[in-house]
């Protein structure tokens, strides 16, 4: 563990392995939990409250010993939590409606239900920082908060390399524009239209373990800047990208993918790096289509044809995966649309994973939860289902613990928008990866 981490254990309570009222031992978020109510800091308070219990159940859930815990928890106490700027409830406006959730919370979580090699889930969560000057003329896409931290970890992570993260900034970020010169309406906290989020720019991902792994998120933001059109950009990411002697050699696969009549709906939405050696490092590219029919996710995860990876199997379990968390009857046709949401984030999103170094692209696709199931009950029993009949029964029960705490405030059959996507990619034997993101609705009025 770092220094830091040291110093923090010797402000810890005394007898922190046993909670006082119970013979239950007491777990690392509980022992922070007390050590937080010290803080003068009411922001750090209440964003830890909301935050820090929802990391320390899924980590402790999913099996991280209790020192991974620790400096996983110990890092998003220091790091994260006090960059997130005024905590829900202490303005009666929300300033910056983060693009990270539906709902403008800035962080979502996710559980990749087999992501370690021993078969264990792996948590990760995604956010975005607050600045104090996020929305005026000093920050206006909110990049401020985000650099620094990026700053601070180019020291404290030594393992991470930021080549690539400086390449994305200059390819989806324009820090010569003026902010006159923009075309967006939601650049400061009030706005003509509340239920569009602010404009994000500029995302970070935390995945949890022993070694904590930074990924970073880029918004085409300079298309907005500049009238560049988001693919041109994109097409620019990629040529710097080569210029540093990165490949990418599906680039173009990808490109005559959306030129055809089944790819050409897709809108850009947000890139993505892993911030280590870029021969290792993957470039993402998230678009979504406004087709919701299960046929077009069929065409778009084969890229029309183009790859092999749908074989029957494949094709089985993804139509069962896919029914089944949006409850959909046997008789639903795959050639229907499912029934049409007015949202900015409405459609089926996907991830076009492409190897730096190689040749190799692996599409995903992103169940949208958050539009389509009937309630986040509904879906994660339908999630739950799937996943049982594949040995993973003890891990189903697990996550629905820890789903149900994180949605105390309203019940997971009260709505729908905890549980956000269920991400799927098509392993070679027909298999499928599954991972869940949930959002623990920081803003909701139950809270």
């Amino acid at each position: 563990m770092s220094s830091i981490d040291n110093t923090l254990y010797c402000q810890l309570p005394h007898n922190t392995t046993m909670a006082k009222s119970s013979s239950s031992p007491e777990q690392p978020y509980q022992t922070l939990s007390r050590l937080v109510q010290g803080f003068s800091d009411t922001n750090t308070q209440t964003w830890w409250s909301y935050t820090g219990p929802i990391l320390g159940r899924l980590m402790s859930s999913a099996n991280y010993d209790i020192q991974t815990q620790y400096a996983c928890l110990i890092f998003h106490l220091y790091n994260v939590v006090p960059r997130l700027g005024p905590a829900p409830g202490t303005e009666s406006n929300i300033r910056w409606r983060s693009f990270m959730c539906d709902d403008f919370s800035p962080l979502e979580y996710s559980w990749n239900w087999s992501g370690n090699k021993d078969g264990s889930p792996k948590i990760r969560y995604s956010v975005e920082l607050i600045g104090p000057n996020a929305g005026t003329a000093c920050d206006p896409y909110n990049r401020s908060e985000t650099l620094e931290l990026c700053t601070q970890l180019r020291k404290d992570l030594p393992k991470a390399d930021w080549k690539l993260f400086d390449i994305m900034c200059d390819a989806f970020y324009d820090k010569t524009s003026n902010i006159n010169n923009t075309s967006s309406e939601n650049l400061g906290p009030a706005t003509q239209n509340p239920n569009a989020s602010s404009p994000s720019s500029l995302f970070l991902a935390f995945e949890l373990g022993s070694n904590i792994a930074t990924k970073a998120y880029f918004m085409p933001t300079k298309s907005s800047q500049t009238s560049i059109p988001p693919l041109a950009l994109l097409d620019n990411a990629i040529t710097l990208l080569r210029a540093n002697g990165c490949a990418c050699g599906s680039y173009e696969p990808l490109l005559r993918f959306i030129s055809t009549p089944t790819g050409s709906s897709l809108e850009l939405v947000i890139v993505a790096i892993d911030c280590f050696e870029s021969t290792t490092s993957r470039f993402k590219i998230y678009m979504r289509s406004p087709h919701t029919s299960f046929s077009s996710v069929l065409s778009t995860m084969n890229m029309g044809g183009t790859l092999e990876s749908i074989t029957p199997t494949a094709r089985e379990n993804l139509r069962d995966l896919w029914y089944s968390t949006l409850a959909l009857p046997l008789s639903h046709s795959e050639n229907a649309e499912l029934p049409q949401q007015n949202h900015q984030t409405s459609g089926v999103l996907y991830n076009f994973d492409l190897s730096l170094s190689g040749s190799g692209i692996q599409p995903k696709l992103y169940i949208p939860l958050k539009h389509y199931a009937p309630n986040d009950a509904v879906a994660a029993q339908g999630l739950g289902g799937y996943l049982s009949k594949r040995g993973m029964a003890e891990w189903v029960g697990r996550y629905m613990g820890v789903l149900e705490e994180c949605c105390a405030h309203r019940g997971l059959a009260a709505g729908r928008g905890c549980q956000t996507y269920v991400g799927v990619s098509v392993k070679a034997d027909g298999e499928l990866g599954v991972c869940s993101y949930v959002n623990g609705e920081v803003y909701h009025g139950g809270r």
